[in-house]
């Protein structure tokens, strides 16, 4: 008795081991990563706004040559790289030149692991060491065309939060707008029509009164932001609205939607669309 007694507790402790074991390995860097977090970095990962280190020694670098390290330079606020709306998107001595990666679609395509290898690969990346003074996309641009080498400037768990945006955070822009695309980069040019397409406006218009209206007025000419309309500026860059929209204008009161649905994105872009109740 005291045999069988001793084989119940050896089992019941086997038990309880194996599934804390198993609880514990089913916790991955990727289902605790900060989605919101992660659309902040990729508009520019040393934000305040991000919680990035201000005492970083790298900081008057980052500050100094920003669109060499901003995420959404090389690749767009869609996430289409130099086959969207940055497709005329030349570059400068200042900024470089636009990656032709198809983001959103590598997110969808590739698994977390995969992309977060990607991110955290350190052969063939810029070292923050480089000087990017000397960059001229003419004659002297290998270097600073590179992507940055993040695992110098971001912790594993910041570089998960790219990855957790990159696969449940990016909006499919095809749902929220029609483009035609001309030519090629860097010279083509993009024109969006259907702004909103399948979204309801009443929906969006309701939204828009209870998120949007207080800073930008009811009909989006109080606070105009590059010195156009809110209408205006959605129907001209609609590209670039769905992501400020849902995670914020750094550098400003206004905080990131982090929990809008594409739905709602459509139906407030449908909404925006309409030059009557939001005029040029």
């Amino acid at each position: 008795m005291k045999a069988l007694n001793l084989f119940y507790v050896i089992a019941i402790f086997a038990i309880t081991f194996t599934s804390c074991t198993f609880d514990d390995e089913a916790i991955s860097p990727f289902e605790t990563a900060d989605q919101a977090n992660g659309g902040i970095m990729y508009d520019k990962f040393w934000a305040t706004e991000s919680n990035f280190d201000q005492t970083n020694t790298h900081l008057a670098t980052l500050n100094a040559k920003g669109d060499f390290f901003r995420c959404k330079q090389c690749h767009g606020w869609d996430g289409l790289g130099n086959k969207g709306a940055y497709i005329n998107r030349a570059p400068k001595t200042s900024r470089p030149n636009i990656s032709g990666i198809n983001l959103y679609e590598m997110g969808q395509s590739k698994t977390a692991q995969e992309l977060f290898d990607a991110l955290s690969k350190t052969s063939e990346r810029r070292s923050i060491a480089t000087d990017l003074s000397t960059y001229n996309p003419d004659s002297n641009a290998t270097e600073g065309d590179k992507m940055p080498n993040l695992t110098e400037l971001l912790t594993p768990a910041q570089i998960w939060d790219l990855v957790k945006f990159m696969k449940e955070g990016m909006m499919d822009v095809r749902e929220l707008y029609d483009a035609t695309y001309t030519g090629n980069y860097p010279t083509g040019s993009m024109a969006i029509s259907n702004v909103g397409k399948n979204g309801n406006a009443t929906n969006g218009k309701n939204y828009y009164n209870s998120n949007c209206a207080a800073c930008h007025g009811a009909n989006g000419t109080t606070f105009k932001v590059e010195n156009m309309t809110i209408g205006q500026f959605t129907r001209k860059k609609a590209n670039e609205v769905q992501h400020k929209v849902h995670y914020g204008q750094l550098g400003s009161a206004m905080t990131g939607k982090f929990d809008i649905t594409v739905s709602q994105m459509k139906d407030l872009y449908k909404a925006l669309a309409n030059e009557t109740d939001f005029p040029n």
